[in-house]
């Protein structure tokens, strides 16, 4: 009777552990006071602090008026609007996109970018070149920041006090991870001077779904490092930020992952959209048996799905061959292959990109290039 016990114990631990690697985690109490910044000014008290309600979602008038405002600030037209999509470990793709278009003079006016698109595209955006964000993913700084402690060891240490809690009906944050070393990695790599939206070299837009609506929210004001962290944090995984009686804002990769609607409502008459799930090769079943070669298998094709909605607003695709990677292929290798995918992915369309730019201004859909004042 005891050895029994004994095994149904052991079970139960281990699969506890295993569940953990995709369940909530213990939440700390300095954890639940996070505050997160958006892009709205209306402020409101929640728990002592400040919250930043979301903006207009997607599509509505006040939206895209809020947004043609903060890119007005600028102080030019929108020639060129570069839309960065999710995708993990494949993001490095972008990096290479980024190198080629610098070689050949082509700037973005503007930026949109879901998830690792928005980390990559706010940084470019404050004036981190593309050579510093190669070095950052060569040396492993992307893995650090999304997975500051390894997922195994993670999971193991904090599944039992998860578990307590909910035990006795308490409900700690979900997620793995606080989503901290995302914001703090933003933050230590952005160059002096540089902390909010309003301090961007190039105006920048970011995707990020609420929760409690479900509806597409884009952040362009306030802090980056906590807007990048936000539409980062995947379910799951990363908890969310701020109270739980605020907005609950996470990836934006969820339903908008290519997000050219944010190019097309800022008035970019010529959308550039680099798409990270193009290519999904058939594989054997042995390159998804684990849970969490399951989870990446299962949202590439997601991710895929969730990408063609983006395309119908792009003018031109840059279509890395990143299919071999999984999304948390963050060793040195995996990342010098998706950077140099991403330059060729790029190269193919310098051409077409130059031509449309020097030939009108009328590029994107016949329709004249518009001007905020």
């Amino acid at each position: 009777m005891r050895k029994a016990t004994r095994q149904v114990a052991l079970m139960i631990a281990v699969s506890a552990i295993s569940v953990a690697a995709t369940s909530p985690a213990y939440a700390t109490k300095e954890e639940e006071n996070d505050v997160v910044q958006n892009s709205s000014a209306d402020k409101s008290k929640a728990n002592g602090e400040t919250v930043v309600q979301p903006a207009a979602s997607k599509g509505t008038e006040a939206g895209q008026a809020s947004l043609q405002k903060e890119v007005a600030k600028n102080g030019k037209n929108i020639r060129l609007a570069l839309t960065l999509a999710g995708g993990g470990s494949r993001g490095a793709a972008h990096i290479g996109v980024l190198k080629v278009f610098d070689r050949e003079g082509i700037k973005p006016d503007f930026i949109s970018g879901s998830s690792v698109g928005a980390m990559i595209g706010s940084l470019y955006a404050a004036g981190v070149s593309p050579a510093q964000l190669e070095k950052l993913a060569l040396e492993g700084k992307f893995k650090k920041a999304y997975f500051p402690i390894p997922k195994n060891v993670k999971s193991f240490f904090y599944s039992v006090p998860y578990f307590a809690q909910r035990a006795v009906l308490l409900k700690p944050k979900i997620g793995l991870y606080s989503g901290k070393s995302i914001s703090r990695f933003i933050e230590k790599n952005l160059p002096e001077g540089v902390e909010n939206f309003e301090d961007l070299k190039i105006p920048v837009a970011v995707t990020a779904i609420n929760l409690v609506d479900t509806k597409p929210v884009w952040l362009t004001k306030g802090s980056i490092a906590q807007a990048v962290r936000v539409s980062n944090t995947v379910p799951f995984m990363y908890k969310i930020a701020g109270p739980k009686d605020g907005p609950q804002l996470v990836d934006g990769g969820i339903r908008t992952n290519l997000p050219t609607e944010i190019a097309e409502a800022a008035g970019a008459p010529l959308v550039v959209a680099v798409k990270l799930h193009s290519y999904l090769e058939k594989v054997s079943p042995k390159e998804f048996d684990t849970n969490t070669d399951m989870a990446d298998r299962v949202t590439s094709i997601f991710m895929a799905e969730i990408e063609g909605k983006g395309v119908g607003d792009a003018d031109i695709l840059v279509e890395p061959e990143v299919q071999y990677m999984t999304m948390h292929s963050f060793d040195r290798k995996s990342m010098e292959r998706a950077i140099a995918a991403g330059e060729a992915a790029a190269e193919k369309q310098v051409s077409e990109i130059k031509r449309r730019l020097a030939t009108t201004d009328v590029a994107h859909n016949e329709k004249p290039n518009q001007s905020f004042k």
